[in-house]
C-alpha cells in the first residue's frame, strides 16, 4: 500500500536512544525507520530476534543517520521484561515507544505469568517495562514515553478488579480493554511525572485504520479492507505511524496528549488531537487502574 501523507518533519534525534517494542513489522517498524532517519539510535525490542535482525538489516541498508540494533523482549512475559530492562539500567533512554501487541485470540489464553494474554502482551508488560526503565528515562532531557492506543479503545470497559477478564471474556473485549488501558496509562503516567518531577513527557497515540499484522484476516474483515481501500480510509504502516512519530519526536506534541489521524472518523489523515475515551478523563478511574496494575504485575514505580 502506498503512503499518502507527506512525511513528518521532526528535529534531529542524533545521539538519542529510542526503544520501540514490536518493531519487526507494521507500525513499530515504520516508527523505527522514521526515528532512525532522524538520527536516533533505535533498539528494536522484539519477540522474534531473527525477524528483528532481518528488519534491522533492511533499515540499515537505507543509510539512516542513526543505528538499528535488536534485543529480545516478550511483553507477555514479566521475566523477559525484567531481563530486557536490566540491559539498560545504567544507560539513558530518551524515547520509549510501547507498540508491541496482539490483536486477539480465538479463546481465552493466559501468559506464562497467568494473566489474560492480550492484556498481558498489550498493556501489563508495557506498564512493567516503563516502571523498570523509569531511572534511564529520567536521565534523559524530557524523556518521552508513547503508548499505543486504538480507535477501539472507546469501546473498552475496564474493571480494575478483573483486568484479566476471568468473567465475560471475548476477544474483542480483551483487545479494546488493553488499548483503553494504554491510553489511560499514558494519562496517569504524565500526572505522576508532573507531581513527582520525573521530567517525562507521556503521550498516547493511535494509528487510525492502518495495515499491520494485527489486522484480522477473516472473510468479513477482508471485505472491510476492500471497502476501506475504496473509500481511502485505510492507511499504509508509515502513514499510520505518523501520530506515534509525532509524539516521540515533535516539539509540538503536548505532554499527556492523545493523538491520531483527523480524517474521516479518525481512520486516516494527518496528525491531530484525538478524542479521549471517557474513562481516560476520570482521575478516579486512572488511579484505580494504576493501583490495580501495580498489584497485578508486582511491579511498582519508584516514586522517590
Amino acid at each position: 500500500m502506498r503512503d499518502r501523507l507527506t512525511p513528518l518533519t521532526i528535529p534531529s534525534r542524533k545521539g538519542r536512544l529510542a526503544i520501540v517494542t514490536g518493531a519487526s513489522s507494521g507500525i513499530g517498524k515504520a516508527t523505527a525507520r522514521a526515528l532512525g532517519l532522524a538520527g536516533a539510535d533505535v533498539v528494536l525490542a522484539v519477540r522474534d530476534v531473527a525477524k528483528g535482525e532481518a528488519v534491522a538489516q533492511e533499515l540499515r541498508a537505507e543509510h539512516p543517520e542513526g543505528t538499528h540494533s535488536v534485543a529480545a523482549l516478550d511483553t507477555s512475559d514479566l521475566s523477559s521484561v525484567a531481563a530486557f530492562a536490566d540491559r539498560f539500567a545504567e544507560r539513558r533512554v530518551d524515547i520509549l515507544v510501547l507498540n508491541a501487541g496482539i490483536g486477539g485470540t480465538r479463546k481465552r489464553e493466559e501468559s506464562v505469568d497467568g494473566h489474560e494474554l492480550v492484556m498481558a502482551t498489550n498493556y501489563l508488560g508495557h506498564f512493567a517495562l516503563t516502571a523498570r526503565l523509569l531511572e534511564p528515562l529520567r536521565r534523559a532531557s524530557r524523556g518521552r514515553v508513547v503508548a499505543l492506543g486504538s480507535l477501539v479503545a472507546k469501546h473498552g470497559h475496564l474493571q480494575p478488579a478483573d483486568l484479566d477478564l476471568r468473567n465475560r471474556w471475548s476477544s474483542r473485549r480483551a483487545y479494546a480493554n488493553s488499548k483503553l488501558a494504554m491510553v489511560m496509562f499514558a494519562r496517569e503516567l504524565q500526572r505522576h511525572s508532573t507531581a513527582g518531577d520525573w521530567g517525562l513527557n507521556a503521550h498516547a497515540a493511535h494509528p487510525g485504520w492502518a495495515m499491520s499484522e494485527l489486522f484480522p484476516h477473516g472473510p468479513t474483515q477482508r471485505l472491510g479492507i476492500i471497502l476501506a481501500g475504496l473509500t481511502r480510509t485505510i492507511q499504509s504502516p508509515a502513514d499510520g505511524a505518523q501520530p506515534v512519530v509525532f509524539c516521540a519526536a515533535s516539539r509540538q506534541a503536548a505532554a499527556g496528549g492523545y493523538y491520531g489521524p483527523i480524517g474521516l472518523f479518525g481512520t486516516s489523515g494527518p496528525v491531530g488531537k484525538a478524542p479521549l475515551p471517557r474513562p481516560a478523563r476520570s482521575a478516579k478511574a486512572l488511579t484505580a487502574l494504576w493501583d490495580a496494575t501495580e498489584e497485578l504485575t508486582g511491579v511498582a514505580f519508584d516514586r522517590g
